[in-house]
């Protein structure tokens, strides 16, 4: 009786290892614990990390979509998005605390627009995924440096406000970004589309001869990651107190490594929002943690690039012996 209580034991723990997403929530645990024993001041580290997080999250969940639709699917305008979105919110904006609404759904509807732009360079064009919206972002580039180049513009002061606002050491900003990742974690569990979206990236053809709009759902996901990133783009500038071309540059690579870290297959048909979360929190400790080791920032890539492996291989390894 003892041996089969064991081995049922044996058999929870090695189901509970194969969950893709809790590695990341297990290195966000060691992370802090080891900023907590060289930091004198890891609770301030933690809700930094948590703002900076909301922005991965956010630009994590829209590549997420993308790389659910199957292989070579990466969007690549992502960061040009966001400054182009950033820009056109701040000045419709202009710092006027009245047009905050309007000037929100402006950016929100650049990148929706930059999305279907996306899906239609693809769809009719015929060109891969990568190759299409790394085109789109130099066009979107080039249309935020001819008509915003050297504008200063600050975003209204409530708004700035808002998106720095803390509850206790919780930042507001991560509380709301986490409630869209909440209501996003159940359209995809839950609704026609997460399941049309996972039957495609899954087998495209098959999703195709069981009834299902393939090009209206790719359409609606490109839409989807192009309105994440625009949405990045405003809450961003706000933060930051204004918007830079280059603000967005960083969230290329980012908005990648943030889904496969969190468990979401790079080959498609399998989405993972809990371990966007878990991904978009250890990635900031870890810039954070060695920042204060004053690690150089060559050497800060390095280090980076081989924990993200080895939190990949952990969580693939039992893919792996099957």
């Amino acid at each position: 009786m003892s041996s089969l209580r064991q081995d049922t034991r044996l058999f929870s723990l090695r189901e509970l290892a194969a969950v893709k997403w809790l590695w990341s929530y297990v290195g966000v645990v060691i992370a802090y614990l080891v900023i907590t024993a060289v930091s004198s001041d890891a609770i301030g580290t933690l809700t930094a990390s948590a703002s900076f997080a909301s922005f991965f999250i956010l630009v994590g969940m829209g590549q997420m979509l993308v790389i659910t639709l199957g292989p070579g699917n990466i969007d690549l305008s992502i960061p040009y998005t966001i400054g182009l979105a950033g820009f056109v919110a701040m000045k419709v904006m202009n710092a006027a605390n009245n047009e905050i609404a309007l000037g929100i759904l402006a950016g929100l509807v650049v990148g929706a627009a930059v999305g279907a732009f996306n899906f239609g360079l693809i769809r009719m064009v015929r060109v891969p995924p990568m190759i299409a919206t790394l085109a789109s972002g130099f066009i979107v580039q080039t249309l935020a440096i001819v008509f915003f180049r050297g504008l200063q513009i600050k975003p209204p002061d409530s708004l700035s406000h808002f998106v720095t606002m803390r509850l206790s050491i919780v930042p507001l900003l991560f509380l709301l970004v986490l409630a869209i990742a909440v209501v996003m974690h159940f359209v995809l569990m839950r609704s026609r589309f997460g399941r049309h979206l996972h039957a495609i990236g899954q087998n495209t053809k098959a999703a195709s001869l069981a009834a299902i709009r393939v090009d209206a759902n790719k359409l609606v996901t490109y839409i989807l990651c192009g309105t994440f990133a625009g949405l990045t783009g405003i809450l961003l500038s706000a933060f930051g107190g204004g918007v830079t071309l280059g603000m967005g540059h960083e969230y290329l690579l980012n908005s990648i490594a943030v889904p496969v870290i969190g468990g979401s297959s790079i080959a498609g048909g399998n989405s993972n929002v809990p371990g966007i979360v878990g991904a978009s929190l250890l990635l900031l400790l870890i810039l954070y943690l060695l920042d204060i080791l004053g690690i150089a920032v060559g050497l800060r890539y390095i280090i980076t690039g081989f924990i993200i492996l080895a939190i990949i291989f952990a969580g693939g390894e039992r893919t792996r012996r099957k």
